[in-house]
């Protein structure tokens, strides 16, 4: 197994001349940092295991050290021509050996597009299987470009960068702990998920993380939307511990727990409020589930799932209506739906659809009814001609869109599913919770203004007055 490291040289000091004046007197930049002046390097306790490896703990920056403990792995630097030059002087004065700088890649650091991309190759070498990178040096926009990089490389493969050094100044000049960055990759791509996630329900499938515990989220949240792009919220909402429960207690705990969590927490907020949301359909009637679920499908633009999801709902609303008609046939709907195949609900709102469109008859043997039966059904329903028309106007498009789309723009559709929305929220009579609950909290709260008790302060009279008073009171 081949292994590297990558390191960004700087200029050591602002780039010095090759003299300077020292009280007067003239010196070589190198020769003045004598010993006992080199800063301090030591490692951080999570990076402990390099420790054993330093054979001493001073250097004039962080090359030295990194050539001192990493015999076992290429170095590879990233510098100017002029950076280059520099640590070039500055190995000679250590008598190391400076074939370690034939590996340089040479940037122009004008040329931002050019810098990105010569990163991107340098960590996409086949050659080496995993990378340890050192940022302490690098200046203005590099270490940016390679964080970036950095992201991208560790989502395509999360062995491929080990560690990310750099080196916190303690005292100035004189003390630096050599840290992790690497922690901070995970956090970034967490925030980068969650963000996707709230935004259109996808978590991909390659992302992978060292801290357990965004690893359990970032699964629970990929089935979360697995199952919701297959319009499939039963599964998710149902039981004690339902996977949405769970997932909220999770984040709660998360951003509970884990400091680093806070600077995006309005992330793991939002996605707490929505689960919560989606969490509470399970007391609803599946009518309603199933429209709520198409609205939220249709504002994230899964124009297919919102009509799919809005089919089966007015379905299931017609197979409402006919529970309505008599408790006899109410009954024999949950047994239908108990003791039938897993296809029983699809059969139900698609036959209870039908009924309601044709008025007439069920299309195929159903709920074991009689003619009698289905007389009285079809007798006692209302089939108000602004829902048939609906009903129709619905599985036209769900039909057109399942079948390629053949004549709608995207933006026709969007229109067009939340007209329908409406129109079927009015018939169905579908209070909007939410949106309730929202105006509700935006009502500005009435403070309630404290009474000021009367308190007595007394009686101004004058002596001769009270003693008139005293008198007259005294023996009673």
């Amino acid at each position: 197994m081949s292994r590297a490291v990558i390191t960004l040289l700087g200029m050591i000091s602002n780039s010095k001349p090759d003299y300077i004046s020292v009280d007067g007197e003239v010196k070589k930049v190198f020769v003045d940092i004598k010993e006992e002046d080199r800063a301090k390097y030591y490692f951080s306790d999570e990076l402990s295991l390099f420790k054993d490896r330093q054979n001493k703990e001073r250097y004039i920056n962080t090359l030295p050290l990194l050539i001192d403990i990493f015999d076992d792995r290429d170095i590879i630097a990233i510098a100017t021509k002029k950076a280059k030059e520099i640590q070039e002087k500055t190995l000679k004065f250590l008598k190391l050996n400076t074939d370690i700088l034939d590996n340089t890649v040479i940037i122009d650091e004008s040329d931002y597009n050019r810098i990105f991309q010569q990163i991107s190759d340098l960590l996409n070498r086949e050659k080496y299987d995993n990378f340890i990178i050192d940022l302490t040096h690098g200046f203005r926009h590099l270490p940016i470009l390679m964080i970036v990089n950095l992201i991208i490389t560790s989502i395509k493969d999360l062995n491929k960068v080990e560690h990310i050094f750099f080196a916190k100044e303690i005292v100035n000049a004189k003390e630096y702990e050599i840290i992790d960055l690497l922690d901070y990759i995970g956090l970034a791509k967490l925030a980068f998920v969650l963000q996707n996630f709230n935004t259109n329900y996808t978590v991909g499938n390659k992302v992978i993380f060292r801290n357990e515990k965004y690893q359990d989220l970032v699964d629970n949240l990929r089935i979360i939307s697995g199952h919701i792009l297959a319009n499939s919220l039963k599964t998710l909402i149902e039981g004690e511990d339902s996977l949405l429960k769970t997932t909220i207690q999770n984040l709660k705990d998360l951003k509970e727990e884990d400091k680093n969590i806070a600077t995006f927490s309005s992330y793991i907020d939002e996605i707490i409020i929505h689960l919560d949301e989606l969490q509470k359909l399970e007391s609803k009637k599946d009518y309603i589930k199933l429209f709520e679920l198409s609205k939220i499908m249709k504002d994230r633009e899964y124009l297919l799932n919102s009509i799919t999801l809005l089919n089966e709902s007015v379905g299931m609303y017609c197979a409402e209506k006919i529970r309505e008609v008599s408790p006899e046939i109410s009954f024999k709907i949950d047994d239908f739906l108990r003791y039938d195949n897993k296809l029983s609900q699809y059969e139900l709102a698609s036959q209870s659809k039908e009924l309601f469109k044709w008025g007439d008859k069920f299309r195929s043997p159903y709920l074991s009814l009689n003619k009698d039966e289905e007389k009285i059904i079809i007798k006692k329903i209302n089939r108000d001609k602004k829902f048939i028309n609906l009903l129709f106007d619905i599985g036209n498009l769900r039909n057109n869109l399942a079948h390629g789309n053949s004549s709608e723009q995207i933006d026709n559709v969007k229109g067009t599913i939340s007209t329908m929305l409406k129109d079927y929220q009015k018939i169905a009579n579908i209070k909007d919770e939410v949106e309730t609950i929202k105006k509700i909290e935006s009502i500005p709260k009435i403070k309630k203004v404290k009474k000021k008790k009367n308190i007595p302060t007394g009686i101004d009279v004058s002596k001769e007055k009270l003693s008139s008073l005293e008198n007259m009171f005294k023996n009673r």
